[in-house]
C-alpha cells in the first residue's frame, strides 16, 4: 500500500511539472479565414469553374524532405472555400516533367508509391487527432485518422508513445467525400468536396480547425508542406496552421443505415445467405452512436501468412473488421487492452464515440457466441474441469474509455474493460475478467514526453477468484533534430489477466532504454543517417534475470525513398531454467527506383533457441524479399517470399526449413470495378490457398463482392488434394439520411 501511495505521488508530481512546462506554437501568419461559396463547384479536377476565383489562395509551401526549409522544386497552389454542406479544397500541382508523375488507377485506400496530395483537418484543434484525405493524380481516394501519439513498444509489451509523423494514418477509417484529379502538360490538379456530415467537430461558431496540406513528389523523394515542418519541433499537428469558418455549416448529425447481405457456399453444401444491419446516428456534431445486428465480419482481405514454427510467444494479427476499426484509436493506451480479434463470433455490437469539449468518450459492447476462455493463474495443484472447457460459451464484452485534455498534446485518461462469460445469456456473469486503470501522456519542455499507465485486474473462473492484481508502464522520451532517447519500464505479474487485450508476455519487470543521434546530410543521395544503441533488461517476479539484450543499429534513408537498416544484437534469454547467450545480425534494404518497381530485401542469421522440453542453442538463418510491380497504370503484382532454416549448430545438421510464398495480383478495370487474385503457399505445412475476388466499390459502404476461396494440401506423392472450396458474395448499401 505504501508503494502504491508513493507511486501516485510521483505521477501527480510529474503531471504538475508538465502542466507548467509546456510550450505551444502560435503562428498567426498561417491562420486563414475561408470564404463562403454561393454554389458548389464542379469536382472534376480541372479547376475551370469560376467559383474558385473567390477562394482563399495558399502558395507558401516549404520543403521538408530532402532539404528542410528550402524552396520546393515544383510550385504548388491551394484554393479553399465552403458552403453550408461542404468544405472545398483544390490543389494545383505544377510539374516541370509531367510524364514522370507517378500515378496509378487502383482501389480506394490501396495507393502505394504514387505522387499524392494529403489534407489534414484537426477539427477540434487539439493537436492530437486529425482526419486525413488523400488523392493521387488519377483521382483515387484514400482517407484515414491521423493520431499524434502511438504505441512504440512491441505488441503486448507496453512501451512508450512517440511523436508525430506522416505514416501514422490509420486508413481503416472510411468517409464519404468527392474527389477528382486531372493531369495535363503542366502537372496535375486535385479537387475535393468534403461534406461536413462526414466530420466530427465542436458544436460552436465560428469553427477553428487545424489545417495542414502536404504534397509528395515520389521520384524526387520530396515532401512539401503549406505550414513549414521542422525537426526542431517534437510533434506534427502542433506544426499545422489553422482555418476559420465564420458562417453556418451543416452539423454532423445524420442517420445512416447500411443493410448487408452475405452468402457462403461450401462444396457439396447448400448456399447459406445471411442478413445484417448497421446503424449510425450522430447524436451531436461531435458524438456518434453505432449499432450492428448479426454483423458481417467476412474478411475480404486475407491475413498475410506469418511463420509460426518454433515461436515462444503468440503472433499478433491486425483487426480488419469495419465495426471494430472505426474509432479504434480512441481505445488505444500504452498497454494493448482492446484487441478485438478476441471477439470471435459477435451477434450484436454497439459503440458510442466522440468528443465533448476537452473530454473524449468511447464505449464498446459486443455479444460473442464463441469467446476465448478467460485465463486464470493456477497453482500447480489446481486443475481445470475438462467438461467445463468443452461446454458452450457466451461472452459479453464491454469497454469504457474517457480522456481529458490537459493542454496541447497532453491528456489523462481512464479505461475499464469487462468480459462476462457463461454457458448462456442467463448465466453470462458466472465468470468474468475486469480491468481498470488510469493513464496519461504529457509533453513538456518542447522535446520531452512522459506517459504512464497503472492497471488492476480481477478474474473469476468457476470457483477460483483472484485478488486485485496490478500492472504498470512508465515511459520517458526526448526527440529533437539530432538527439533522441527513451526509457520504458513495465511491470506485468504472471496472474495479471486482460481477457480483452493482447499481452505477448507476462511475469516480467522490464527496463528498456534507447539513445540515438541523427545526422542530416539532406542531399539527393542521403537524407539522414541514424545510429542508435538499445539496452533491455527483464526480471521475473522471483527476481530472476530472464532477458538481457544489447542492440547496435544503423539506419540510412535517401534516394527515391530508399533505406538501409541493420542491427547487431547480443543477448541473454532464459528458457526452461537454462540461460542461453545469443548473437544475431539483421539487415533490411528497400527502394523505389522506378515508378513501376518497389523492392525490399531482408536477412538475418545467428544463434537461436529451439523451444522444446529439452531446449538447446542452435543456429538460424532467414531471408526474404518483397517485390511490388506496376507494369501498367491499372495492373499490380506483389510477391513476398520468406525462408527460415534452423540448424542444430552453425554448420550442423538442419532441423527444419520453412518457405512461405505469397502473391497478390490486382487489375483495376475502372475506378469502381477490380479483379484480385491471392495465392499463399507454406511448404512446411504443405498448404496452398487461392482466392479470386471481383469487387464493385461504388463508395464506402456501397459494395458488391463475389469470390472463390480454395484450400489445398500436398500429399506424400506431391499431389495437391482439395481440402475445401468456398463461394461467397457480399452486398451492402449505405444510406445517409
Amino acid at each position: 500500500m505504501k508503494k502504491a501511495i508513493k507511486l501516485i505521488r510521483i505521477i501527480f508530481f510529474i503531471t504538475f511539472f508538465a502542466l507548467f512546462s509546456f510550450s505551444q506554437v502560435n503562428d498567426e501568419n498561417y491562420h486563414v479565414k475561408i470564404p463562403e461559396f454561393p454554389s458548389m463547384p464542379k469536382i472534376d479536377g480541372k479547376l475551370e469553374n469560376p467559383i474558385w476565383e473567390n477562394a482563399t489562395v495558399l502558395d507558401t509551401f516549404t520543403q521538408y524532405e530532402p532539404r528542410e526549409g528550402s524552396e520546393p522544386s515544383e510550385k504548388t497552389v491551394a484554393y479553399l472555400g465552403y458552403d453550408k454542406k461542404n468544405l472545398y479544397i483544390a490543389v494545383r500541382c505544377f510539374d516541370s516533367n509531367p510524364k514522370a508523375i507517378r500515378a496509378s488507377l487502383t482501389q480506394r485506400d490501396k495507393v502505394h508509391g504514387d505522387d499524392e496530395v494529403t489534407i489534414y483537418l484537426d477539427t477540434f484543434n487539439d493537436k492530437k487527432r486529425a482526419f486525413a484525405f488523400q488523392v493521387n493524380p488519377c483521382g483515387v481516394q484514400s482517407d484515414g485518422i491521423y493520431t499524434e501519439i502511438r504505441r512504440m513498444g512491441r505488441r503486448g509489451g507496453g512501451g512508450g508513445w512517440g511523436g508525430g509523423g506522416f505514416d501514422r494514418i490509420d486508413k481503416n477509417w472510411d468517409a464519404f467525400f468527392l474527389a477528382n484529379a486531372h493531369m495535363d502538360d503542366k502537372g496535375y490538379t486535385v479537387e475535393l468536396a468534403i461534406p461536413f456530415k462526414s466530420l466530427r467537430f465542436p458544436n460552436s461558431q465560428p469553427q477553428t480547425w487545424g489545417l495542414q496540406i502536404m504534397r509528395r513528389i515520389r521520384r524526387k523523394n520530396e515532401e512539401i508542406y503549406w505550414h513549414p515542418r521542422s525537426r526542431d519541433i517534437n510533434g506534427f499537428l502542433i506544426q499545422a496552421g489553422t482555418l476559420e469558418i465564420d458562417g453556418f455549416i451543416e452539423k454532423g448529425r445524420n442517420f445512416e443505415v447500411m443493410p448487408v447481405v452475405t452468402g457462403l457456399k461450401q462444396s457439396d453444401e447448400k448456399f447459406n445467405p445471411e442478413a445484417s444491419l448497421n446503424l449510425k446516428y450522430g447524436l451531436t456534431s461531435d458524438l456518434t452512436a453505432d449499432i450492428t445486428f448479426n454483423p458481417d465480419f467476412s474478411q475480404i482481405e486475407a491475413d498475410m501468412p506469418q511463420i509460426d514454427v518454433n515461436q515462444r510467444y503468440a503472433l499478433y494479427y491486425p483487426e480488419k473488421r469495419p465495426f471494430f476499426l472505426e474509432g479504434k484509436d480512441l481505445f488505444d493506451t500504452p498497454f494493448d487492452l482492446v484487441y478485438t480479434r478476441k471477439i470471435v463470433n459477435p451477434q450484436w455490437g454497439t459503440k458510442l464515440t466522440g468528443k465533448i469539449g476537452k473530454t473524449t468518450l468511447g464505449f464498446l459492447s459486443a455479444y460473442d457466441e464463441n469467446p476465448p476462455e478467460i485465463e486464470i493463474f493456477y497453482s500447480l495443484d489446481d486443475s481445470e474441469d475438462s467438461e467445463e472447457e468443452e461446454s458452450p460459451r457466451r461472452g459479453l464484452i464491454n469497454v469504457f474509455r474517457i480522456k481529458r485534455d490537459l493542454y496541447s498534446e497532453s491528456h489523462i485518461g481512464f479505461i475499464l474493460t469487462d468480459k462476462e462469460m457463461g454457458p448462456s445469456w442467463s448465466s453470462i456473469t458466472n465468470n468474468y475478467n475486469r480491468v481498470a486503470g488510469i493513464d496519461g501522456h504529457f509533453k513538456f519542455k518542447n522535446y520531452y514526453r512522459f506517459s504512464f499507465q497503472v492497471l488492476g485486474s480481477q478474474s473469476k473462473v468457476g470457483n477460483e477468484k483472484t485478488g486485485f492484481v496490478p500492472a504498470m508502464n512508465f515511459s520517458l522520451s526526448r526527440r529533437s533534430r539530432h538527439l533522441s532517447f527513451s526509457a520504458d519500464f513495465n511491470s506485468i505479474p504472471a496472474d495479471f489477466e486482460a481477457a480483452t487485450g493482447f499481452f505477448r508476455r507476462k511475469d516480467i519487470r522490464s527496463l528498456s532504454t534507447r539513445i540515438g543521434y541523427t545526422f542530416l546530410p539532406q542531399n539527393d543521395l542521403i537524407v539522414d543517417i541514424r545510429p542508435s544503441f538499445e539496452y533491455r533488461r527483464i526480471y521475473d517476479f522471483e527476481n530472476t534475470l530472464t532477458d538481457e539484450q544489447f542492440n547496435l543499429s544503423g539506419f540510412i534513408s535517401g534516394w527515391r525513398g530508399s533505406f538501409i537498416w541493420s542491427t547487431f544484437s547480443s543477448s541473454l534469454e532464459r528458457y526452461e531454467g537454462t540461460n542461453f547467450r545469443k548473437k544475431t545480425f539483421r539487415a533490411n534494404f528497400s527502394s523505389s527506383p522506378f515508378a513501376w518497381l518497389n523492392g525490399n530485401i531482408s536477412f538475418s542469421f545467428g544463434d537461436s533457441i529451439y523451444y522444446d522440453e529439452n531446449p538447446y542453442l542452435g543456429y538460424k538463418a532467414s531471408y526474404g524479399f518483397r517485390v511490388f510491380l506496376k507494369p501498367l497504370t491499372n495492373f499490380r503484382v506483389y510477391y513476398n517470399f520468406n525462408n527460415d532454416k534452423f540448424y542444430e549448430s552453425k554448420g550442423g545438421e538442419k532441423v527444419y526449413t520453412i518457405n512461405i510464398i505469397s502473391q497478390r495480383i490486382s487489375y483495376q478495370i475502372s475506378r469502381t470495378l477490380s479483379l484480385r487474385l491471392i495465392t499463399d503457399y507454406n511448404d512446411y505445412y504443405k498448404k496452398l490457398y487461392n482466392s479470386i475476388l471481383l469487387s464493385y466499390e461504388y463508395r464506402p459502404g456501397t459494395v458488391f463482392y463475389i469470390g472463390v476461396d480454395d484450400n489445398q494440401e500436398k500429399d506424400d506423392l506431391g499431389i495437391f488434394r482439395k481440402e475445401g472450396r468456398y463461394y461467397f458474395i457480399k452486398f451492402s448499401y449505405w444510406w445517409r439520411i
